[in-house]
C-alpha cells in the first residue's frame, strides 16, 4: 500500500475511535443520571458502553500500528 493510502486509513481510524469514544460518554452518563430507567436498562447502557470503549481502543492501536508502519516506510 502507498503510504497515502496509509495516512488515509490512520486518519479514518483515528476518526472512529473519538466516535466511539463521544458515544460511549454519552451511554454512560444515561447510566448515571437518575431517573425512571429499569436495572436491565442500566446493564444494557454498560454493556454498550464497554463494547463501544474497547472498540475505541482497537481503533486506536489499529492508528498507532499505521503511523509506524509510515514512518518505517520513509526511512
Amino acid at each position: 500500500m502507498s503510504n497515502k493510502h496509509l495516512r488515509e486509513r490512520m486518519i479514518d481510524f483515528k476518526s472512529y475511535a473519538y466516535v466511539l469514544l463521544a458515544v460511549s460518554v454519552f451511554l454512560y452518563i444515561g447510566v448515571l443520571i437518575p431517573g425512571q430507567t429499569e436495572e436491565t436498562a442500566k446493564i444494557v447502557l454498560m454493556g454498550t458502553t464497554a463494547l463501544f470503549l474497547a472498540s475505541a481502543f482497537y481503533f486506536f492501536s489499529k492508528s498507532i500500528k499505521i503511523k509506524k508502519r509510515i514512518e518505517e516506510s520513509e526511512e
